[in-house]
């Protein structure tokens, strides 16, 4: 089995993070849909995503799908973060 190199985890976190869905990412890339969770969660291609800060992208991301009525853990696994990471950020979040 062929190495992901660098390019191709720059790509997909580039593709994650502007919205595209994870298994689109991976079919378009020609790895496996578990290749693209592990880099988006950091035990693949660098520091992990579920520490530090969201970016902005992140955010409204989470806020969209959220007001799908998608679970905050499905949230998660699909934007590369904690459950309680988007916890916290939907309470952050002004009433409305």
């Amino acid at each position: 089995m062929a190495r992901i190199t660098e390019a191709q985890v720059a790509e997909v976190r580039r593709r994650v993070e502007a919205g595209e869905r994870r298994i689109d990412v991976a079919e378009a890339l020609g790895i496996s849909k578990a290749s693209v969770d592990s880099i988006m969660t950091g035990r693949r291609g660098g520091p992990s995503k579920r520490s530090g800060t969201l970016t902005d992208d992140v955010k409204a991301r989470i806020r969209e799908l959220a007001s799908t009525g998608m679970s905050q853990s499905a949230i998660a696994r699909e934007v590369g973060t904690s459950q309680q990471m988007v916890s916290k950020l939907l309470k952050e979040q002004p009433a409305g």
